[in-house]
């Protein structure tokens, strides 16, 4: 009998001991080449690349490109055995003012189906992207191609109408598999945009709707039976940033890209993990929709706004001086940023004396500005869950008040933003653009690049704008087209269709282990080269 107590009372204590070794199991369970958890912000809208309006993270770890961009913004080969130039032959200008383009891919390349990828490949995606049957991201330099041969399985040879300088780039995003896609509605084709066949290192093993998509690593990947080394990456969708950043503190969430700048202080001295630092070639701003909101379409009351507003005081305070004011698009890290351009510095005053004079004056005393009975107000977008942008936001709505300008808050989930600003339906929204390495402005400011064409989602037109940003984008030589693009510059300063706010400096938080680990200042992310990263 006392036996048979001290039985119970030991499997009681075992028990209790597997319990708490269970838990502390789970709750120091790190980071490995078995599993590397990510915490993500936002759910994806679908995994087709060519159809996404949000970054492509996931899709990156899935379906390669014909080049990619490293970390400091070069292109580099990746299905493709070089990047075409002049210089090597694989560019031709020709004497009737078009330009031909040809892709050399590299032999062995196979679909994670085992069929092979082939120019036909990258022929039938310019024809779908082109075609009215489809409806892409963006047709962006698609419509400047008028036909593509194949000459042999492994080469394509691009027929562009007119020079299109950011040709490198044509291909970022890789290609739609003919053998699966050709003759069906692709927007439709929920098979592969919820889970894509790639050539990349991973493929999708679950999306579990609401929760998580889970990559598992591909047996057979093109670089080496030894890559990728992690076996499974989670990306978590976790909108909020306060529970993202705890749980990248607690070791729940293994990395997170883009750290918010205000959780830097806390998360920097946190054992195991690493704050990797760069300057993006990314910026915070505010889009102010001049389709939806006609006194947006006076550039006096854009340059008001914009001085209306003290971004020094939001960066020396809600971003903590990690993010630098800005005054354009480009960025300082591209080759063809200039600081020569007319600047906006906080003035209520001068902010006042634009507004007075564009006729919005406080007639009814109850402290907004109104013209012909209608006051001036208007509904900033912005993402739900994203703190900084929330602080910033309101911080913009004070100073705005101040100067006579009533704007309402509105919250949206980050899913749900990417839809709203695609089809215009928002007065302004504050959000950032992660730039490609190549500076094309043509796509988010040229009158008929609005979507679903391109992202000028300001739906500004101005002329003279568009005959700079195209003439850029036919100019090869790079010298000749850093004047065009400088002066690009310098006519959006003058025109202000945007309030630019800060770099987004990234921020990325990952395990102190983690090898291979770049970064990336572009809007390639920094998955680029995960098929190198380890944790021993």
């Amino acid at each position: 009998m006392w036996m048979h107590k001290v039985s119970r009372v030991g499997a009681l204590v075992m028990g209790a001991l597997l319990l708490s070794c269970a838990k502390e199991g789970a709750r120091t369970s790190g980071p490995s080449n078995e599993l590397l958890v990510v915490g993500y912000d936002r759910e994806p809208d679908t995994l087709n690349r060519f159809s996404t309006h949000i970054l492509e993270d996931v899709q990156t770890c899935v379906i390669e490109g014909l080049v990619t961009n490293d970390e400091q913004m070069r292109v580099v080969p990746l299905l493709a055995e070089r990047v075409p130039t002049l210089e090597n032959g694989d560019v031709v200008l020709r004497p009737d003012g078009g330009m031909d383009v040809t892709w050399k891919i590299r032999p062995g390349i196979k679909w994670h189906d085992g069929v092979p990828f082939t120019s036909a490949d990258v022929k039938f995606t310019v024809d779908a992207i082109n075609s009215p049957d489809y409806n892409p991201e963006s047709t962006d330099g698609f419509d400047r191609i008028t036909s593509v041969d194949t000459p042999d399985s492994l080469t394509a040879v691009v027929h562009y109408k007119e020079p299109y300088a950011p040709y490198e780039l044509q291909f970022v995003r890789g290609a739609l598999p003919k053998h699966l896609l050709a003759g069906r509605n692709i927007d439709q084709a929920q098979d592969y945009n919820r889970k894509p066949l790639g050539t990349g290192p991973y493929r999708v093993a679950e999306w579990k709707t609401g929760e998580y998509i889970l990559l598992e690593r591909v047996p057979d990947y093109w670089r080496g039976a030894e890559y990728p080394r992690i076996k499974r990456i989670q990306f978590k969708f976790i909108p909020n940033t306060t529970t993202r950043v705890n749980q990248l503190a607690s070791g729940e969430a293994h990395i997170v890209a883009l750290v918010p700048w205000d959780q830097y202080r806390r998360l920097k001295d946190t054992p195991g993990l690493k704050i990797h630092q760069m300057m993006g070639n990314s910026y915070e701003h505010i889009t102010l929709n001049q389709r939806r909101v006609v006194a947006f379409q006076d550039v006096r009351v854009r340059r008001a706004l914009t001085h209306a507003i003290d971004r020094e005081l939001i960066a020396r305070t809600i971003l903590d001086s990690l993010a630098p004011v800005i005054h354009g698009p480009i960025q300082p890290l591209s080759w063809a940023f200039t600081d020569s351009v007319r600047t906006y510095p906080f003035d209520k005053a001068a902010a006042a004396s634009l507004l007075d004079e564009a006729g919005w004056k406080d007639s009814n005393g109850d402290g907004i500005r109104d013209r012909d009975g209608k006051p001036l107000s208007f509904t900033l977008l912005t993402q739900a869950g994203f703190a900084i942008r929330e602080s910033v936001s309101q911080a913009v709505q004070r100073m705005l008040k101040d100067v006579g300008v009533d704007m309402k808050v509105q919250l949206v989930d980050g899913t749900s933003i990417s839809s709203l600003w695609f089809e215009g339906n928002f007065d302004a929204m504050l959000h950032w653009w992660h730039m490609p390495a190549d500076p094309e402005i043509t796509l988010f400011f040229a009158s008929d690049r609005t979507p679903p064409a391109g992202r000028n989602i300001n739906y500004v037109n101005d002329a003279a704008l568009d005959r700079v940003m195209y003439a850029s984008d036919r100019e090869i030589d790079q010298t000749k087209r850093r004047k065009l693009l400088v002066e690009a510059q310098q006519l959006l300063a003058e025109l202000a269709p945007e309030i630019p706010l800060y770099n987004v400096t990234r921020l990325d938080g990952v395990p102190s282990t983690l090898k291979g680990f770049k970064g990336n200042p572009t809007n390639t992310g920094v998955f680029w080269n995960v098929w190198e990263w380890e944790l021993p």
